[in-house]
């Protein structure tokens, strides 16, 4: 008898933990599926788009897509081609002077379509052209076109290697201030950092008189707010978006089963914190730091607003964006040097200064563990041969 008590008592025990977990799974079901606010907010979507802003003028986006192949001579030189780490490319090319008339003489066939892209007032991508399985311009004819200007300085082409390098510059300011999207900004915004450079040691090897190219005259500054990440966010928004709704609509139409509803409502949540975290770039105070030029960066939610406790990829953190946004103010950071190199007897900005033949200034670090960055550029003329 006491047998049979003690089996009632365990099959009821087990009933009801069956039942507790049976309320369980329906709780978490209702829980998952129907958490609040799991659609975009059309608002926030809104804020995005204006803060891009309208641009105006002529846009020779798909003018970006040069696609012509490395000339044999190219591929057989690549490791005479100055390296991104590269901070002296006019020494580097002048040490290989003797075997690049091959690699120049190829390159010097595309200098026309670079030329080209001076007619275009901004460089900003269509609507279906930010998804992220779009085709999108590779660049690397801007970035590698400064080993031609190095080389032609070095032969004595002095005017055409300054004329290319403020053509260079002035496009890369044109595509930053564009706002299309957030690669082609800091691939400019890197292009400017090293054309710079090697402009001011270009510079230095001649006399300070000399005559700047008149492209050189559009380099001045842009507006901080430009170089801020948040204009750069609804064409983020829409690379994520419009290829995770194409999804969304094919899962649709193939739910058979609760699992296939569950993961249905997970991509949505996914989808809506997505945009909120990137509006969030554009709260007033991410910017205000931006028009003070200090590097500062939202953060991200402990508790995700739009993400169930039961869907872990909706929990997982958005890549850091310091480096992008550290590039991104950089940039203001050598156009101002650049200004000084044009008129050294100006007067200076502040955390400028001049000494001992140099301009010294500090920049952003894209590395968030590391401080503020000192840079020197040799001034006009400082580099002069001296008369025998």
């Amino acid at each position: 008898m006491i047998i049979a008590r003690t089996l009632r008592a365990d099959n009821h025990h087990e009933e009801t933990i069956i039942v507790m977990l049976k309320s369980f799974l329906v709780a978490t079901f209702f829980f998952t599926l129907y958490w609040p606010d799991t659609q975009p907010d059309a608002t926030l979507i809104a804020q995005l788009q204006a803060a891009q802003e309208e641009m105006h003028g002529k846009n020779g986006y798909q003018a970006l897509f040069l696609r012509p192949s490395m000339s044999k001579a190219e591929r057989a030189g690549s490791e005479l081609l100055c390296s991104r780490e590269e901070t002296d490319c006019l020494a580097f090319v002048r040490a290989h002077q003797a075997e690049y008339p091959a690699i120049a003489a190829a390159m010097r066939q595309r200098e026309a379509a670079l030329d080209n892209l001076l007619q275009y007032d901004y460089f900003r991508p269509r609507r279906e052209q930010y998804d992220f399985n779009a085709e999108m311009p590779s660049f690397q004819i801007l970035l590698r076109a400064r080993n031609l200007h190095a080389y032609r300085f070095v032969s004595g082409e002095v005017e055409a290697a300054q004329r290319g390098l403020c053509r260079d510059l002035a496009l890369g300011r044109r595509l930053i201030h564009s706002r299309g999207s957030l690669l082609g900004s800091v691939i400019a915004a890197r292009l400017i950092e090293r054309d710079v450079t090697l402009l001011a040691q270009m510079r230095a090897e001649l006399p300070p008189e000399a005559p700047w190219s008149a492209l050189c005259d559009e380099l001045q500054t842009l507006p901080p707010q430009e170089l801020a990440l948040c204009p750069l966010m609804y064409g983020e928004w829409l690379g994520f978006q419009q290829p995770m709704e194409k999804d969304l609509a094919t899962w649709q139409a193939e739910v058979k089963s609760i699992d296939d509803q569950i993961s249905l409502s997970f991509a949505r949540q996914i989808l809506t914190q997505n945009l909120y975290e990137k509006a969030k770039y554009c709260a007033p105070e991410i910017l205000t730091a931006i028009e003070r030029d200090e590097l500062r960066l939202p953060q991200r939610d402990i508790w995700p607003r739009y993400c169930s406790p039961l869907n872990p990829l909706c929990r997982l953190s958005e890549p850091d964006k310091h480096d992008y946004q550290a590039t991104l103010l950089n940039t203001n950071h050598y156009l101002h040097a650049l200004a000084i190199l044009r008129d050294p007897a100006a007067p200076l900005p502040q955390d400028y200064r001049l000494e001992n033949g140099q301009l010294h200034f500090r920049r952003h670090p894209e590395r968030k563990e590391e401080g503020m960055q000192a840079v020197a550029l040799p001034l006009p003329g400082s580099r002069q041969p001296s008369a025998p």
